[in-house]
């Protein structure tokens, strides 16, 4: 998890779209460019702040985001991952 972010980073530029400013604002940049659609931009961008908050909240208790994920989130980014590769 966290690659995704990148990658999303990488799409825009190389499709020639200026840097966004965070994480957050490349996954919705995509939805903005078409890239993913916007209704999914909106409810993946919940990745950014999930790898945030797994990387430097380490007092919290992060298990039940973790397991959150793994029940809903996978879903997600094995759609973000056909999307990318329809992309290449």
């Amino acid at each position: 998890m966290g690659g995704e972010l990148p990658i999303a980073d990488l799409i825009l530029i190389r499709k020639g779209y200026p840097k966004p400013a965070s994480y957050s604002d490349s996954i919705y940049k995509l939805g903005d460019y078409g890239f993913v659609s916007k209704e999914f931009a909106h409810r993946f961008v919940y990745i950014a702040g999930l790898r945030n908050f797994l990387a430097h909240d380490y007092q919290i208790n992060t298990i039940p985001e973790l397991e959150k994920f793994l029940k809903y989130g996978l879903k997600d980014l094995k759609d973000f991952i056909k999307s990318v590769e329809k992309l290449l």
